[in-house]
């Protein structure tokens, strides 16, 4: 996950602390996932040498100064240029169910059917958990951030249904072509 422009979008709203980032970060953009504190401050430390932020130090009555962030002009550079460039796709060329599906195809003793059959029971398991969580996302009034990953997740699952549906395919023709 980009980290790196996750936080530069949260500055751009204005000056943030670091445990005000991690906050942001975990409620607004990816309610799934957690970083620590470590993660976010390394994050900082190289936004700040890289000249895309800047921190001040607040003084405060009865605590330690704080540390509060802000983009500077190269940061909302590369924060616009960021939005404007397209997302790598994301080709795990070293995918497992492709292997197992290679591996199976060229033993003897073993059956890429099967592997098939496994994978997409796997897949409609997961296809199960998503929907239901979805659901109750739904129900309890989740923010729209956990509803929309779940939405992905749906159909990035659906997606390897349809491809191991197409192995199948594939597969069944080798059968009669032998």
């Amino acid at each position: 996950m980009p980290v790196k422009h996750a936080m530069l979008g949260l500055l751009a709203g204005g000056q943030v602390h670091g445990y005000d980032l991690k906050a942001d970060f975990e409620r607004e953009l990816a309610p799934s996932d957690r970083l620590n504190f470590g993660q976010v401050y390394s994050t900082l430390d190289r936004l700040g040498r890289d000249g895309l932020v800047t921190h001040a130090v607040v003084p405060q009555a009865e605590r330690p100064d704080r540390k509060v962030y802000s983009l500077t002009e190269s940061g909302t550079r590369e924060l616009r240029e960021w939005l404007e460039r397209p997302t790598p796709i994301e080709l795990d060329l070293r995918n497992e169910t492709f292997l197992k599906l290679m591996v199976a195809r060229r033993l003897d003793w073993a059956d890429p059917m099967q592997v098939v059959a496994t994978e997409r029971r796997a897949c409609f398991e997961r296809l199960h958990e998503f929907a239901t969580a979805k659901t109750q996302a739904n129900r309890d009034g989740a923010p729209v951030q956990t509803v929309l990953l779940l939405e992905l997740a749906i159909l990035r699952v659906e997606a390897i249904v349809k491809w191991l549906e197409r192995c199948e395919e594939v597969f069944n023709e080798e059968s009669k072509e032998r």
